[in-house]
Formats: C-alpha cells, sequence, structure tokens
C-alpha cells in the first residue's frame, strides 16, 4: 500500500496534515497525489513523503534547491519500491 502525505517539522515532533493524505494500492495514482502535492505553497518546515508498505521511498523538502538533500527535481523519476 502506498501512502502520500506532507508532514510538518516543529521543535518536539512532526505533524501530518491530515488534508493531504492519500493511500492507494496504486503506484500511478500515489505518483499523481505526490506530484499534485509538489506544486503546493508550503515552506522548509513541510516535508512531502511517499512511503510504500510503511517504508518511505521518496521524499521532497519544500524550498530546496538541487544538490540539497530531499530535493527532487519537477517530474523527476520517483521510485517505486
Amino acid at each position: 500500500m502506498y501512502r502520500v502525505y506532507v508532514i510538518k517539522q516543529r521543535t518536539g515532533g512532526s505533524e501530518v496534515l491530515p488534508d493531504t493524505r492519500t493511500q492507494t494500492p496504486s503506484f500511478a495514482a500515489a505518483a499523481a497525489a505526490f506530484w499534485a502535492l509538489y506544486d503546493q505553497p508550503f515552506d522548509g518546515a513541510h516535508l512531502l513523503l511517499m512511503s510504500r508498505d510503511n517504508k518511505q521511498i521518496n521524499a521532497y523538502r519544500y524550498g530546496t534547491q538541487p544538490g540539497e538533500r530531499d530535493y527532487l527535481a519537477p517530474g523527476g523519476a520517483l521510485a517505486e519500491q
């Protein structure tokens, strides 16, 4: 099962933003949800994640630049597993 969601990181922990959650058995649907959330106007305190069977497979930190950790280019290849 694929899960896509955005978390807001803050001192003392993080929280999943409820309106960003998608859960699906389909990679294509998960990828569509990931790219739809990718374009949302969050800041660097937010991290977009995709997991499969509770294992993180893709991550993007909003506001990052090429070469930085958790950067993913628009339309870049997403890992399926």
